[in-house]
């Protein structure tokens, strides 16, 4: 068509230029950008994670290693170079009724210390839900147990609970006798001390644990139940405490693993005794490994442990992944 424009050829020089450009890209050396091994996202955090995986997984397999021992240090032998038993100390452990009682014995201290505390922290915490004078003063007071190290809250609750200690006397002022009982020989009555110092010194962390959770519930259904006159009874047990499932089940795993290793009242105030009627699963392997250097047989006792405590902690866990789900 005339109309059409024609395209302008490319003149020598042009042609000559870019033949040039050519042949230098061609004999310039190519500069590759080599990737990293590791990412350096993941390279901030692998010395910190190693350092945990050699802290935990080094003593793991030493203690499954002396498991199928008959390590005891007295014998004058490395435990490296132990008499291998394989699996006759489970075997004896299956049968060994003071380590059967002991884990029994622990079991009811954790299901009674921590219902009691669930109990009481629950009852806490609707109480401070309004607002009152002295309310942030007495949450202060409340805590402090808490703040107290174990040891001297043990203590405390043996000078409480010694013969002729404060409750002895406050039981004789309310009989108008005098009342005199050994609370911490009684082979009956020596494990309650211990539970009550239990939930003496850890009901505020569970305290603060659901008024957290009551807190941070969603205040639409229950102002709407309130508009349509539901009772408070009815709103909490409607309501609130479906919606405080996941805290409650929070609440229950992390001081279900603190009271499985309680061992601190248990020494001060019984040392296990009488006889071993407050012998918890801490106690007896703190007595087999360093009263009768049988570490061996503990490192198999200590495994099992490990076994029920994973198999509660799965078992506490099953609302928190149906909540999620």
């Amino acid at each position: 068509m005339g109309g059409a424009r024609k395209r302008a050829r490319p003149t020598a020089d042009a042609r000559g230029n870019a033949l040039m450009d050519q042949d230098t890209a061609a004999t310039m050396p190519t500069t590759r950008i080599r990737k990293p091994l590791i990412p350096f996202n993941v390279g901030l955090v692998l010395p910190a994670q190693l350092t945990m995986l050699a802290v935990v997984l080094a003593p793991t397999l030493i203690a499954i290693y002396l498991s199928v021992t008959d390590w005891q240090p007295t014998a004058g032998v490395p435990w490296y170079r132990a008499e291998i038993v394989w699996f006759w100390n489970f075997y004896d452990l299956w049968y060994d009724e003071r380590y059967i009682n002991a884990l029994w014995r622990t079991l009811l201290v954790v299901v009674v210390a921590v219902v009691c505390e669930l109990a009481i922290a629950i009852g806490l915490a609707l109480l401070f839900l309004d607002e009152w004078p002295w309310r942030k003063l007495a949450v202060s007071v409340l805590i402090l147990p808490m703040m107290i190290v174990p040891v001297d809250a043990a203590n405390a609750f043996f000078m409480l609970f010694n013969d002729r200690g404060p409750i002895n006397h406050l039981i004789g002022m309310a009989i108008g006798r005098s009342f005199e009982f050994s609370w911490l020989s009684d082979p009956n009555w020596a494990l309650a001390p211990i539970v009550l110092c239990e939930i003496w010194q850890w009901t505020p962390l569970m305290f603060l644990l659901m008024l957290t959770g009551f807190t941070n519930l969603l205040q639409n259904q229950i102002r709407a139940a309130i508009v349509l006159g539901a009772s408070r009874v009815r709103i909490f047990f409607r309501i609130m405490l479906p919606l405080l499932m996941p805290v409650i089940a929070v609440a229950l795993l992390i001081r279900g693993i603190e009271t499985f290793k309680i061992f601190d009242a248990v020494y001060i105030l019984t040392r296990g005794g009488p006889g071993a009627s407050t012998e918890t699963i801490s106690m007896f392997m703190y007595n087999g490994a360093f009263v009768y250097f049988r570490i061996g047989y503990i490192a198999a006792a200590a495994l099992l442990v490990l076994v029920v405590v994973v198999s509660i902690c799965l078992a506490l866990s099953r609302p928190l992944k149906r909540h999620h789900g």
